[in-house]
């Protein structure tokens, strides 16, 4: 103890001149710009500069380390609104059923049958033939196998597998992949399947040769499923040619979902039957028997 006494007042002795500088220094400031007007606005213009430069910095570094949060809580406000629009869908389905045309009618009803579940991506592949995505919801959550899953661009896939807490997803990036898609405002259905080569682009087959399409036309899901709603994105037209027998279209579709980058997914399940089968009957009521 006295040893390190000793030290630090050798220390003290040995740099006093610097020690002293440092306190006249001080003292010399503190009077300067206490006591002269030009001087303490100079300082509280400089000082108040850089604090705030200091404190975007902070801003910056935590809104950034903030992202994750901020986007998980605007993924379920997405789901929650998706959900809505669902919901509403279908009253004015029953509100409107005795002015609506029945196929328009059954049409919204179809639409309105489908519930949105929120998950987050948690593993990935885009680069092989056969690729799958994992995410963060089970059959705890709801989720089973067979359910349609989208992204806020578009669809992404369907569920292949779940357990407690997690579901595996086939995409359209998987060589067994085939989702029934048609031209926005056609009725006439074609196959969606990816060959394994460019991430971005996938080819629609089997659509009938005498259907009206052009590039950049969008390609949406057609309905005919029961993994999607009718007219969720897919994509659009970047080339269409004839099939090699002749007697069907073939055409490339540039995919709406970025299947690199995606982070949330909503996974869209069916309402139960019963339930569909009762909007039905509201909107076709079986005639009474005379």
């Amino acid at each position: 103890m006295i040893i390190e006494v000793n030290s630090i007042l050798q220390f003290l002795y040995k740099h006093l001149h610097w020690i002293v500088f440092i306190v006249l220094e001080i003292v010399c400031c503190v009077l300067l710009f206490s006591y002269n007007s030009y001087q303490s606005s100079v300082y509280l213009s400089t000082a108040g500069e850089a604090t705030a430069r200091l404190l975007k910095g902070r801003d910056r570094v935590t809104t950034y380390f903030g992202l994750a949060e901020k986007n998980r809580v605007l993924a379920e406000h997405n789901a929650q609104l998706m959900q809505r629009v669902a919901e509403l869908e279908m009253i004015t389905t029953r509100l409107l059923s005795d002015s609506l045309i029945e196929a328009e009618a059954i049409k919204r009803v179809h639409r309105a049958g489908y519930r949105i579940t929120n998950a987050q991506v948690i593993d990935k592949s885009v680069n092989k033939l056969d690729n799958y995505y994992t995410l963060d919801c089970g059959t705890a959550d709801g989720v089973e196998p067979g359910m349609g899953v989208m992204g806020t661009d578009g669809v992404v896939g369907t569920v292949y597998m779940c357990t407690d807490h997690y579901a595996l997803v086939m995409p359209l990036l998987h060589s067994d992949s085939y989702i029934s898609c048609k031209v926005a405002g056609s009725k006439d259905i074609g196959i969606l399947q990816w060959h394994g080569r460019d991430p971005r682009y996938a080819t629609l087959h089997d659509l009938p040769r005498y259907t009206e399409v052009a590039l950049g036309d969008t390609i949406v899901t057609s309905g005919n499923s029961s993994y999607f709603p009718e007219g969720v994105m897919v994509g659009t037209v970047e080339q269409a040619a004839p099939s090699t027998d002749g007697l069907y279209m073939t055409l490339e579709v540039k995919l709406s979902t970025s299947f690199a980058k995606l982070e949330h997914a909503f996974v869209v399940s069916k309402m139960d039957a019963d339930e569909l089968a009762q909007l039905k009957e509201a909107l076709n009521p079986k005639k009474k028997k005379k």
